[in-house]
């Protein structure tokens, strides 16, 4: 209970003192992005001015869900933050497996059009559409 509670806290205090302190990097990625072939309309990453974002994970037919968090460019990475307490799943939500707390994915490529991430040498690449 004390674990849930400070973790809760922690992530207020994070959400609180982070809004807005967005590095020059961070501040040219700002937009909504697609996973191309999941999606063509639901960003999987809204990553917004005020430094906040929601994260998707979308199963098409199976499973749907979303967290909010905090975000930033740090070094060659993006950083996010997420608070797990935001939760909001449709779908069969024993396949939701860890959501990290933080995780940071190396910044490949950017560009007006897309942004190209490398997690565990795999490289992700997003569509950024229109707000």
């Amino acid at each position: 209970m004390k674990t849930t509670l400070y973790a809760s806290l922690m992530m207020t205090w994070l959400l609180a003192t982070s809004c807005g302190d967005l590095s020059s990097e961070a501040k040219q990625i700002v937009g909504n992005y697609i996973i191309p072939e999941i999606s063509q309309t639901e960003p999987v990453m809204e990553l917004k001015r005020d430094a906040t974002c929601v994260v998707r994970a979308i199963k098409p037919g199976v499973l749907s869900y979303s967290v909010e968090g905090t975000w930033n460019v740090e070094n060659d990475s993006l950083v996010m933050a997420l608070d797990r307490s935001t939760l909001k799943a449709e779908g069969d939500t024993l396949l939701i497996g860890e959501i990290p707390a933080r995780s940071a994915r190396r910044i490949v490529e950017f560009s007006d059009f897309s942004l190209q991430l490398e997690n565990g040498g795999v490289v992700y690449y997003y569509k950024r559409i229109k707000n």
